[in-house]
């Protein structure tokens, strides 16, 4: 074979080698296609949604805080407004209701309007002796009003046992306070030697304090009373009462 005919076939198997290794890269890079085919999404294939909430409405507002629990005063107010029937529909029951969550929080006031209440069974049952107990817890904390009607139940009995010496006791303490009615009840219980020892100069000057008020009891009994005085026992009695000054609740 001559030189030129070897060259041409060591170039064909050079080529044909070449042309192999093409082959078997091209194999090499079809199956890496075929193992991690590309992700594509078919065009017809509805888009996945995501919801997203909304921000916040703008407010100029802060956030709204517990209502705070309202006061004694606040309570007893209230219960006033319904149980007058002042600027709210007259409702006795819920006023009754509301003077309760008062007065067991120590208000008065409220003591007092819910003892009425069950003395008069208006919005509540009829309860003497619970009214007794609301007006004595009012009369601790010197409501004159209310030592008055707590003396007189126990005068008389209601709610209670008769005390004759504890109504002149709650009598004092609201006579002391100017209560005129209570100066007048003292005046005659003094004279007459009811649950404490008979005094005529004392009566005369309680009486005297609640007729120059107007009290019509008063004024009749003083004249009674005055039947029964020396001359000298009378300028004392006024003497005594003109030189009264009532005390301050609480004192």
């Amino acid at each position: 074979m001559s030189g030129s005919v070897r060259r041409g076939t060591q170039a064909f198997r050079t080529l044909g080698w070449l042309a192999v290794g093409l082959v078997c890269l091209g194999s090499l890079a079809c199956d890496r296609t075929k193992q991690a085919p590309p992700a594509v999404q078919p065009t017809n294939a509805p888009v996945p949604l995501t919801v997203v909430a909304p921000p916040p409405a703008p407010t100029n507002s802060a956030p709204l805080a517990k209502m705070p629990e309202r006061t004694p005063e606040e309570l007893f107010r209230a219960g006033l407004k319904l149980w007058e029937g002042k600027g709210a529909k007259k409702d006795p029951a819920e006023a009754a209701k509301l003077f309760a969550k008062a007065a067991e929080q120590g208000h008065a006031e409220a003591q007092a309007y819910l003892a009425g209440a069950y003395r008069t069974g208006s919005g509540v049952a009829n309860d003497a002796a619970e009214a007794a107990r609301w007006f004595l817890a009012a009369a601790e904390q010197c409501d004159a009003r209310s030592q008055g009607v707590l003396a007189s139940m126990y005068g008389t009995g209601e709610g209670v046992a008769k005390d004759p010496a504890a109504a002149v006791k709650w009598y004092r303490r609201a006579a002391e306070q100017g209560l005129v009615r209570a100066q007048g009840n003292l005046g005659a219980m003094l004279f007459l030697g009811q649950g404490v020892a008979k005094d005529p100069v004392e009566a005369y000057k309680w009486l005297h304090l609640a007729a120059q008020k107007g009290d019509p009891e008063a004024v009749k009994n003083r004249g009674l009373v005055a039947q029964k005085l020396s001359a000298a026992q009378m300028i004392e009695g006024r003497k005594r009462a003109a030189e009264f000054v009532p005390v301050k609740p609480g004192k």
